[in-house]
């Protein structure tokens, strides 16, 4: 009698995810309720080894039999249980040859440009996946300009919201949700091939860029490059979930004397920096001073400093020499694709082509890394104008855009005790400047 069935549709024996009704035949198979399991296939059941070895210890404690459409397999028996891995193994290694396959063809349709993909359309694009929607580009564009701007996608998806900007099935923007479409090559017209290995459970935020798309781009392939660069970048600060917002603005940049960090903490309302002396921080705990006083003190520094043309052209100098990491991030995402034809024309081993993919990975992320502090400093380019035209600017800009700006051009600020004769005393902040 058939007791009960256990259905688990759209869900596969080999990729490993969790599998409900699997799990409740076996609980159902440890209460006793199930004396026998029917199936169409062992690979039906399982095409994991190891699963299917639950089943034989099953029948060892439990005397549990299995039957299949194709035939009985006896697992009380030497032979019996060889035959079931040998079919388990069989079926295992189909199913391996398929993914490879699998991703050998995924592969070529990026190479070749084509368009992939299922379920909702991607935002920036109608259903047909090519033609532009004008409405949503244009708010594309806006966040990169943003992001570029070195505005947190904090505060962009904010603003998102309270506009009413949703994504295309209809949710609001959360911050990995704008991170992963501003990080896709498919807003600058361009095809990327993201490989995710057996053991990774998620797929990589960005991929190798393996060709030019057939869809057009909505923005330069320039600005997604840097867009990308900013925001894989490892040394970006990300706020968790549920963590307080930071609102003071020199957090991470004021540094005592004592050579602990200065963090925002008000006393009797007022909003103040501190040298924490809570237990357990290495710090004197003596340092404070006095939060709006010292952000127009530095601001005025950062500002009266952008007027001068000796430390522009200082800065110029060194994004002309950052500019190098930009070129070698392409000529490692070149060479990645270089290796991959190698590959698939059998001029190298898989173990050769895994041993160099390694190499060029690890240098890619630092690349990377070095072209995203460069791109940090394009901030600079929409905001150095005239005394005038900086401070109306910076009035302008929230606190994510002014922590940019001071960002590209220090490094940190020295805090050293006040002098006890000076309600005030401005000459106690030493600039560490980039340039």
């Amino acid at each position: 009698m058939v007791v009960e069935v256990y259905p688990d549709n759209d869900v596969s024996a080999y990729s490993g995810a969790p599998r409900p009704a699997w799990a409740r035949l076996l609980a159902d198979v440890r209460a006793g309720t199930v004396d026998a399991i029917v199936g169409w296939h062992v690979d039906r059941l399982t095409r994991s080894p190891r699963e299917l070895e639950d089943v034989i210890d099953l029948a060892d404690k439990y005397g549990v039999e299995l039957a299949t459409v194709t035939g009985d397999v006896d697992l009380s028996t030497p032979t019996g249980r060889l035959v079931a891995r040998m079919l388990g193994a069989a079926a295992r290694h189909e199913a391996e040859h398929k993914a490879e396959r699998q991703k050998r063809q995924r592969r070529q349709a990026a190479e070749a440009g084509r368009v992939a993909g299922g379920g909702h359309r991607p935002f920036g694009y109608e259903a047909d996946r090519v033609t532009i929607v004008p409405e949503e580009a244009e708010i594309i564009r806006e966040c990169v300009r943003r992001v570029l701007a070195m505005e947190s996608l904090a505060s962009i998806v904010r603003d998102l919201t309270q506009r009413g900007i949703t994504t295309t099935a209809g949710n609001s923007f959360k911050v990995t949700s704008l991170r992963q479409l501003l990080c896709r090559a498919r807003i600058s017209g361009r095809r990327e091939h993201t490989p995710r290995s057996n053991w990774e459970t998620t797929r990589p935020i960005i991929g190798d860029i393996v060709a030019d798309a057939v869809w057009p781009g909505i923005i330069t392939a320039d600005e997604s490059d840097r867009v990308r660069a900013i925001l894989t970048d490892p040394d970006r600060q990300t706020r968790q979930p549920g963590q307080r917002m930071n609102s003071y603005l020199l957090t991470g940049l004021l540094v005592c004397h004592c050579g602990a960090r200065l963090v925002g903490r008000p006393r009797s309302g007022v909003p103040r920096y501190v040298c924490s002396n809570a237990p357990g921080y290495d710090s004197c705990g003596k340092t404070a001073t006095n939060t709006a006083r010292t952000d127009d003190h530095v601001r005025d520094l950062v500002i009266v400093a952008l007027d001068s043309p000796e430390f522009i052209e200082r800065l110029r100098s060194r994004q002309a020499l950052g500019s190098e990491a930009s070129d070698a991030v392409k000529d490692d995402e070149l060479q990645l694709e270089a290796l991959a034809q190698q590959w698939a024309r059998k001029e190298i081993t898989r173990r050769e082509w895994m041993a160099a993919r390694v190499v060029v990975e690890q240098r890619l992320e630092r690349n990377r890394a070095a072209a995203a502090r460069e791109s940090r400093r394009h901030v600079l380019r929409g905001f150095v104008g005239t005394l005038q035209e900086m401070y109306q600017r910076w009035e302008r800009m929230n606190v994510s855009q002014r922590r940019a700006v001071l960002s590209a051009t220090l490094h940190s600020i020295t805090v050293n005790p006040a002098d006890p004769r000076k309600r005030w005393d401005p000459d106690r902040f030493v600039p560490e400047w980039i340039a």
